[in-house]
């Protein structure tokens, strides 16, 4: 599978200046810390999980393969490091979206165009948290899902007002928010990651589709409840003989 070409001259690492300098040893480590973490999205984004090494994610951030080892177990911790951070800015962008607008409708759209701007201007974090990541091992799978469960819980937070009978049940949230990542990675794998912004209004319509908004009785794409039949004259059992054709 081709990867996506996510560097650039613009995403080169910044290095530290060469020589004596100013800075104590655990600023430089702390530096060196974050250089290989900013890497990392954009070597899984051109590599892959598989392929990517060490030595790719240490020539990206322009350190040491020493300095990497002061920092990480191996590359599946370093991963699994640079996984969550990515999560967690994803995650803070929907929770500040979550307060923004009047009705629910405005919150959860500012909430899916500030995500998906994120995710347009930066495609290889958008492959590495939504394609990548996830297939790197056992604990990340898992935590990519833990991570679904909690972007599902912000479905709560766009609707303070409704009852809870309005809102998706608990158990759908995930199911939800599972829709919206698979499609994500869909674009990404396509080669459309810098276009997501355009999904922004069809993931507005299928996320409000599962709010009961004031609506009466079922909602349309729901499943109906059952109505039975009226029996006809000759009773239920001529009817389903006559309708096999006996």
């Amino acid at each position: 599978m081709a990867k996506a070409n996510a560097s650039s001259k613009s995403d080169a690492p910044r290095r530290l200046p060469r020589g004596r300098h100013a800075l104590a040893p655990e600023d430089v480590l702390n530096d060196q810390r974050e250089r290989l973490l900013a890497a990392v999205p954009a070597v899984a984004a051109e590599r892959g999980y598989e392929a990517m090494s060490v030595a790719d994610i240490v020539k990206a951030a322009a350190v040491s393969r020493n300095a990497f080892y002061k920092n990480f177990r191996d590359k599946q911790d370093c991963v699994a490091t640079a996984h969550e951070l990515g999560h967690e800015r994803l995650f803070e962008v929907l929770s500040t979206g979550c307060y923004e607008g009047a009705t629910i409708g405005e919150r959860v759209g500012a909430s899916l165009e500030a995500a998906l701007d994120v995710l347009a201007d930066e495609p290889a974090l958008a492959r590495f948290l939504f394609v990548e990541a996830p297939s790197g091992g056992d604990a990340i799978a898992l935590r990519y899902h833990e991570w679904l469960g909690r972007y599902g819980s912000l479905l709560r937070s766009a609707a303070p007002n409704l009852p809870p009978e309005s809102l998706p049940e608990p158990e759908v949230e995930q199911v939800i928010v599972g829709g919206i990542a698979s499609r994500v990675a869909s674009e990404v794998l396509r080669g459309r990651g810098d276009k997501l912004r355009e999904l922004a209004e069809p993931f507005l319509e299928y996320v409000l589709a599962f709010y009961r908004l004031g609506e009466i009785g079922p909602r349309e794409g729901r499943v109906l409840a059952f109505e039975p039949e009226q029996p006809d004259a000759g009773g239920p059992y001529e009817a389903r003989r006559k309708q096999a054709g006996a």
